[in-house]
């Protein structure tokens, strides 16, 4: 069986790499800076990578009260940082992690008894999934969530049909870790009950057979429980994983996310359409359920901040939600008991609903799935298939490409914006502050900046502040007078990942629902200003303006 995955999952690691490689040393990221951090103090505190203060929208806050995500990641990025930080070294932990992927679902699809070829269909529909391709890319946990949570399940099904106990072992660490490294895939313990029984629909197959095969499952728990409670920050104002959660959860998020879900499957996975086109008659015949979702998609987007452009996506809402009632329904119709386990596995992001975003990230915990059940329905209509499987294989490798090519182009800007305005300054014994997050917060700081807060010590007159144009929100925003001394910007026309004025938001769908956006606008811009102490002697810089 290792042989035989690992010969049929080439084509994908093949595909992986040669998308991935030439981005090793794409700069980092949006949130890429909080696990960053996290990993650096990771070297001086191992077990608690959150015990940490950082500045969080210009006020000092505990990473473990504001972040609801485990240790994982930090572990992950330890030989980053120990190299200095490194940005090929974070990379290329995420492209092992895609491979491990890659090798688990192929392994996964032969154990539920797919051909080798479609096997390695269901690796390369994995392999070219946008957000995989795109997430490959930064320094965030997602893409080993996703390894994690595939190669456990793979380990639980080998126990399963095996029943060896090194199978049982492996399961029980892989699936424990994945909750510790994205908090939703706690979810997939339901899927791999449903994988453990042979009929989901039968309650006599819920009772019958030995007790032994929960046994990865309560250990799995235990694993999950055991970390959390050994790595909980221990200092004072520390939080948890469930109230850092809590703390961005409510109900008001449900509109958005819920549109959001719907349209990611639809733009950056291959399901909704591939399913479609596999599956049209099946889906035509419930047409009914096409309208109902277009029309509760448009309830859905009166409900939130979207304007007028954004109605013209309710026909993919609809569609999505027309392909998931489709698998459930088929799955019912056929007692298709591994379609069942499929299907729910494509619902692990939803409880995330009540977050303030949901992102096509979090659907990547369920992309194994949806390359599997793609495969499968690939394999029963093989000539269709074919050209279906081709077409969403280009097409998502194509989408994955340029949403790494546009989110390079904006991450670059922090970069050199912190080495042409912030470390020559710093190098010349000038005193930098620096305002603003994403990967420009990594950079402004390995620069030499300080980081100029809403708390003291505050920059005092001659001092310079370096701000983000992308990431700065209010604080040098919002003032009135500004002494301008130099701008790092990119304005080339190009694909924009990030744009409220036109509905791009593939890091949050508060910034929009779209993944990619064609603009001719600034993608991002860092300035440098010098500070002037402040009328009425408040000990806070004002500013003049000597600049656009």
């Amino acid at each position: 069986m290792k042989r035989s995955a690992l010969r049929s999952a080439l084509p994908a690691l093949v595909l992986s790499a040669v998308v991935l490689l030439p981005f090793l040393d794409k700069p980092f990221t949006i949130d890429d800076t909080v696990f960053l951090l996290e990993a650096r103090h990771a070297l001086s505190d191992p077990l608690h990578p959150t015990a940490f203060s950082v500045n969080w929208d210009h006020a000092y806050e505990r990473v473990s009260a504001i972040v609801p995500t485990g240790p994982v990641m930090a572990w992950l990025l330890v030989p980053s940082i120990v190299a200095g930080g490194e940005e090929w070294l974070a990379h290329a932990v995420e492209l092992l992690a895609l491979w491990l992927a890659i090798v688990a679902t192929v392994s996964l699809a032969l154990r539920f008894g797919l051909a080798p070829r479609w096997a390695a269909g269901a690796g390369l529909l994995l392999a070219a999934t946008p957000t995989a391709l795109a997430m490959g890319g930064t320094a965030m946990p997602d893409v080993p969530a996703m390894a994690l949570g595939v190669a456990g399940l793979e380990r639980l099904v080998a126990w399963r049909d095996e029943r060896r106990w090194h199978q049982a072992v492996a399961a029980a660490i892989l699936l424990g870790l994945a909750p510790m490294t994205r908090m939703h895939l706690v979810l997939l313990f339901g899927v791999g009950a449903l994988l453990l029984v042979g009929d989901p629909f039968a309650w006599a197959d819920w009772k019958r057979g030995p007790w032994t095969r929960w046994v990865p499952l309560a250990a799995a728990a235990f694993v999950t429980m055991g970390v959390a409670l050994a790595t909980r920050d221990p200092g004072p104002g520390g939080g948890t994983l469930a109230t850092a959660a809590a703390r961005f959860a409510s109900s008001a998020n449900l509109s958005s996310n819920a549109f959001a879900f719907a349209i990611h499957l639809g733009l950056t996975s291959a399901f909704a359409f591939a399913w479609t086109a596999l599956r049209w008659r099946s889906i035509a015949r419930r047409i009914w359920v096409l309208i109902a979702g277009t029309a509760l998609a448009a309830f859905l987007l009166d409900r939130t901040w979207a304007v007028g452009f954004q109605y013209a996506l309710t026909p993919v809402f609809g569609l999505a939600v027309a392909a998931l009632i489709d698998v459930l329904v088929d799955a019912w119709q056929r007692r298709d008991g591994l379609q069942v386990a499929l299907g729910a596995w494509l619902l692990l992001p939803l409880p995330t609903a009540i977050y303030v975003q949901l992102p096509s990230k979090y659907l990547l915990g369920s992309a194994p799935a949806v390359a599997i059940l793609l495969a499968r329905a690939m394999s029963a209509r093989p000539t269709a298939g074919r050209r279906v499987f081709a077409l969403a294989t280009v097409l998502g490798a194509a989408l994955g490409v340029a949403i790494l090519s546009a989110d390079s182009a904006m991450a670059e800007v922090g970069r050199e914006g912190a080495r042409k305005l912030i470390a020559p300054q710093v190098s010349a014994g000038r005193v930098v502050w620096y305002v603003g997050h994403w990967g420009f917060q990594w950079y402004a700081e390995k620069a030499g900046a300080r980081c100029w807060s809403t708390e003291p010590p505050y920059p005092i007159e001659g001092d310079l502040i370096a701000s983000d144009w992308n990431s700065t929100f209010p604080l040098v925003k919002d003032l009135e007078v500004l002494t301008h001394l130099g701008r790092v910007e990119d304005r080339h026309t190009g694909f924009r990942i990030m744009s409220r004025e036109q509905g791009a938001g593939f890091y949050s769908n508060v910034w929009g629902y779209l993944p990619l956006v064609w603009g001719d606008g600034s993608i991002d811009a860092v300035d440098l200003w010098l500070a002037v102490r402040r009328d009425g002697d408040s000990g806070e810089p004002s500013m003049t303006s000597g600049g656009p």
